[in-house]
């Protein structure tokens, strides 16, 4: 098995000795960067499992410089593990800045051994079932096959019980309703999300729209439809099923299907690259 990757930055030397030399010995290859540049560097080039990171890394990065790191490292690694390291204890000023994209919180002067924190933090994160990350992109207003209420059954009723009896611990969400542009947040639920699960009924720009993001950032993502004759020509070579949901003989089958595919991923999850990533070799 290959070994974890660990991203240290800390723009202390003995930190990074000390706290490095400790994570080496228990069997992770460790990373270390002094800056913000050497971090972005290695953030792009590596892999990174968990990113342990200064908060305060430097004068020139801001007061909160190491918290920019760490989403960065969670935007480019949606699932990795970030800790903030710190001279200062956690405050309600600080954990509002950075609670949506940190981990953990470790104070450097605490009364544990910050070294045996850290190590202790990432133990928790191996060894705790972390629930999957299911999100479903679909009409969410009235359309020509659906009312609003009806999208809401479907979802609340049907595709996010499906996806979390599977038995694959997921966690399944759905997008909300945007004004105007793609907002951030969806963005990052795009990128986070382990599974995407596309409704492509009546062709919905925000859901093609979203679709494509999705392709562009990652694998795992199935195509379903109420109509065959809403999948456009470029996505009829890939696997889209057509669902029904009005009668318990439908329902199940649509069941069954959702439980196949997912099964799929989770065991070949080769089979699962997008048509972008498969033509990019990433």
């Amino acid at each position: 098995m290959s070994k974890q990757i660990v991203l240290l930055l800390d723009d202390e030397e003995h930190i990074r000795k000390d706290l490095g030399k400790y994570l080496e010995k228990n069997g992770y290859a460790v990373f270390r960067a002094s800056s913000v540049e050497e971090a972005q560097k290695i953030i792009l080039s590596e892999k990174i499992d968990f990113a342990i990171v200064d908060l305060q890394i430097d004068y020139k990065s801001g007061e909160y410089g190491g918290a920019q790191i760490a989403n960065y490292v969670k935007r480019i690694h949606p699932t990795s593990k970030t800790i903030i390291l710190s001279a200062h204890p956690s405050t309600p000023e600080i954990m509002s800045k950075i609670n949506t994209f940190v981990d953990g919180y470790i104070t450097k002067g605490g009364q544990d051994n910050y070294i045996r924190s850290v190590l202790n933090k990432m133990k928790e994160f191996i060894y705790l079932q972390v629930r999957k990350r299911c999100f479903v992109i679909m009409p969410f207003s009235s359309s020509k096959t659906c009312t609003e209420e009806e999208w809401t059954y479907i979802f609340d009723s049907i595709i996010k019980p499906f996806v979390e009896e599977a038995g694959f611990n997921y966690e399944c969400i759905r997008s909300q309703p945007v004004i105007g542009n793609i907002i951030e947040d969806i963005l990052d639920e795009l990128n986070k999300a382990d599974l995407v699960i596309a409704d492509l009924t009546d062709r919905n720009p925000n859901v093609f729209y979203e679709l494509g993001v999705r392709h562009a950032l990652r694998n795992a993502t199935i195509l379903i439809s109420q109509n065959r004759e809403d999948v456009p020509f470029d996505l009829i070579p890939y696997a889209t099923f057509v669902y029904g949901w009005k009668i318990d003989k439908d329902r199940e089958k649509f069941k069954a299907a959702i439980s196949g595919v997912m099964n799929i991923i989770e065991s070949k999850p080769e089979k699962a690259l997008s048509p972008v990533r498969k033509y990019l070799r990433i």
